[in-house]
């Protein structure tokens, strides 16, 4: 009865986590006092953005700002900021095989030995996982200070609802990491 109680127990968790559909990771430099820091900017010049649309450029921008405004990060256009953000997607092909067996069988009967052919059907598939990466950039020393991404949160987005709540989910809990304790 026990192991019972245990899967029912971690089946809903485990499909819980199934369904975020992205792995969130992190890392930053342990030697930055992040608490200096009080306005951010975007930084601009990263080139070979993957060949994102205005439309997620949108997306994203909005849920960075949101994020990092609810957090009292001030945006500054004007001025010199704390810190710079830029974003970008990483965009992999990723291919995983099936094999299906048809027919084929093996026994004794009316006749000793008999048997049928059989057959097997092997199929790759291709898809494209997109991977939403965030890196923070000190201003001054114009040097990396922290990055988060989201692997597999670009993957699937089929239409605008989706894509908008996927990458406002996604942005969330990569800014959650920031700043680190």
């Amino acid at each position: 009865m026990r192991p019972f109680r245990l899967a029912s127990i971690l089946l809903p968790l485990a499909l819980l986590t199934s369904c975020m559909g992205y792995q969130v990771r992190y890392d930053y430099d342990v030697t930055v006092p992040f608490s200096h820091y009080k306005t951010f900017d975007y930084y601009t010049s990263k080139k070979g953005t993957g060949g994102t649309s205005t439309f997620m450029d949108a997306r994203v921008r909005a849920a960075i700002e949101k994020e990092l405004q609810a957090k009292g990060y001030v945006l500054e256009t004007k001025a010199d900021p704390d810190f710079l953000v830029t974003y970008y997607p990483v965009v992999r092909e990723r291919r995983y095989r099936t094999t299906t067996h048809y027919g084929g069988y093996w026994g004794w009967g009316f006749r000793p030995f008999y048997g049928g052919v059989g057959t097997t059907v092997s199929q790759v598939h291709r898809y494209k996982e997109g991977t939403l990466v965030i890196e923070i950039v000190d201003f001054k020393s114009n040097r990396l200070i922290w990055k988060g991404a989201a692997d597999g949160a670009l993957t699937g987005l089929d239409n605008p609802d989706d894509a908008n709540e996927v990458v406002g989910h996604a942005v969330h809990d990569v800014l959650a990491k920031f700043p680190p304790k």
